[in-house]
């Protein structure tokens, strides 16, 4: 009873973690960032090792290798899409977003734009519609998520002759929280493998071409 304490008690704190993304972009790039509780781990851009990455594309190459040799006498594979399928999945995905958007906590985002360009008058034009966005997107965003800080700057400057954004965003959810997302999904991939074509359909199309063929052959020959 006691060990069995232990583990509840662990999935319980493990559930009540909360884990987050934290992303930055400038003129430098974008660079990204995983959280889970005090630990964190960079994920945009990966510093790779040269050694490792030769080991590691030699052993893409064998699996690829391996698949090719392996797949070689199979139909190619498909991928369907179109707008009926991503119509369908847009309610699931509106449901996800209204289930999550009341527990994604925005602990942190900044976004500063710098109005710039070689004509004045477009500079300003775009001074005021960006000031104009920002005022619109405040209290969207309040009404919509819990926000803990925000920042938007617009500045302006006649002397740069390219605009500047800068943006740095943190997100966090509970792991419990995420399951909402995961839920979410099953739907989307329900409509997502209903129109994908199986193998079994695959054979049935080679064993018709096969018939065809066969039928051609003998009226060609009579």
């Amino acid at each position: 009873m006691i060990a069995l304490g232990i583990v509840i008690a662990v999935l319980l704190l493990i559930a009540l973690l909360r884990f987050g993304v934290s992303v930055e972009y400038s003129s430098e790039g974008v660079t990204a960032f995983i959280h889970a509780g005090p630990f964190g781990m960079k994920i945009y851009p990966v510093e790779k090792d040269p050694d490792k990455e030769i080991i590691k594309e030699r052993k893409k190459a064998e699996k690829k290798a391996k698949k090719e040799e392996k797949t070689k006498d199979k139909p190619p594979f498909k991928v369907p899409g179109g707008l009926r399928s991503f119509l369908d999945m847009i309610p699931p995905l509106v449901n996800m977003l209204g289930r999550i958007k009341r527990r994604l906590l925005i602990k942190n985002l900044t976004v500063r734009l710098t109005a710039a360009g070689e004509d004045a008058s477009k500079t300003a034009m775009t001074y005021g519609a960006a000031s104009v966005a920002f005022g619109m997107l405040t209290p969207l965003l309040e009404n919509n998520f819990r926000v803990k800080h925000r920042d938007f700057q617009v500045n302006v400057d006649f002397l740069e002759t390219e605009q500047k954004i800068y943006v740095n965003a943190a997100f966090s959810l509970a792991v419990w929280e995420s399951l909402y997302i995961v839920f979410a999904l099953f739907p989307i991939l329900k409509i997502f493998f209903k129109r994908r074509p199986t193998e079994k359909d695959s054979k049935k199309e080679l064993k018709k071409d096969g018939k065809e063929e066969k039928e051609n052959g003998k009226t060609s020959n009579q």
